[in-house]
């Protein structure tokens, strides 16, 4: 009895899906460092609030003596006590140093003062400073757009770059510098003109050294958190138009706790390109460009499933704003 030729089709590609799926699997396996914190120092610029503060507490379960990085000095005592409370071992060093992120001098004035008081340069570097004011185009001056590119495109290179420097003089393997972009960093809309395009600039600049750092052992990461709780998203809220609002929909907001969660199994598994939801995943696997794939066959599906539903959404984001009472 013959196999139909649609039969044999599908057993091929069947076949083909399976073959592609083990080989990525042992790619992964023999390409991918899981990430681990133990011992390692780690320095958090906006490390007193949200998702920073949340992102040192795990780090100080997993055992690393931690930097955090913020203005505010109350804030930042207050930060250091409670991050104290969840070091595994009486020998973790938690300390924190008052640093403006968009002053390169700063920047490097902080990273200098944490070598000093932990004894050694950071292995692990995570920015997470950053703001957004959500307006129309029009109703922003120059000089916003210039305060949020300094602020979240800038303030992360700034640490990136003295980061990657300090890692390579002194000779650290396996170090770690993660970007926080948002997945206004994979699509934007009304609103956000002034806060999108610092987050696709962050993406732009993370791809390069992704590849880039590989010859000093650095590895690179992005994450693309939704809305956190926290004082910044409070604030962003005071001034977002109600048809940003409406196209966003129902957005509830992740604790910091949650999203740094994420962002430390997203480490842990070797992922490039590191999200916090199904609605993430998709984003990330439509615009993924030449980027690193997290699972080479889930990656492709959702890509497929992805396509539609943005065509979707963009006409809906249209009419939403063609329709609007303003």
């Amino acid at each position: 009895m013959s196999i139909p030729g649609w039969a044999s089709v599908l057993i091929t590609l069947g076949a083909v899906t399976v073959l592609v799926a083990l080989g990525d699997y042992v790619y992964s396996s023999l390409t991918r460092v899981p990430f681990k914190p133990a011992g390692k120092h780690c320095f958090i610029t906006g490390g007193s609030t949200g998702l920073g503060k949340a992102l040192a507490i795990e780090l100080a379960k997993g055992g690393a003596d931690v930097c955090i990085v913020a203005r505010r000095v109350s804030e930042l005592e207050s930060a250091v006590e409670e991050i104290k409370s969840h070091c595994t071992s009486e020998n973790q060093k938690i300390i924190y140093i008052s640093g403006d992120v968009t002053s390169q001098k700063d920047v490097v004035r902080t990273f200098e003062e944490a070598n000093v008081k932990m004894g050694r340069n950071p292995d692990f570097v995570c920015a997470c400073a950053g703001a957004s004011y959500p307006k129309f185009f029009l109703d922003h001056t120059m000089e916003d757009f210039e305060k949020l590119t300094t602020l979240n495109y800038l303030g992360q290179a700034y640490v990136a770059h003295q980061g990657a420097q300090r890692m390579r003089d002194s000779n650290i393997k396996g170090g770690k510098i993660v970007f926080v972009s948002s997945m206004l960093g994979m699509l934007s809309f009304a609103g956000w003109s002034t806060y999108a395009p610092t987050k696709f600039a962050v993406r732009g600049l993370a791809d390069t050294l992704r590849n880039e750092l590989k010859r000093y052992d650095i590895g690179v990461h992005i994450f693309y958190p939704g809305g956190i709780e926290s004082p910044g998203f409070d604030t962003e809220n005071l001034t977002k138009p109600e048809v940003t609002k409406i196209i966003e929909g129902a957005n509830t907001p992740q604790t910091g706790a949650e999203c740094a969660q994420s962002l430390m199994h997203g480490l842990r598994k070797g992922h490039y390109m590191i999200v916090t939801d199904a609605i993430g995943e998709i984003l990330r696997a439509v615009t993924r460009g030449v980027s690193p794939t997290n699972n080479l066959v889930l990656d492709w599906i959702l890509a497929v499933i992805g396509q539609p539903i943005g065509s979707g959404y963009a006409l809906y984001m249209d009419y939403v704003v063609k329709s609007a009472k303003y």
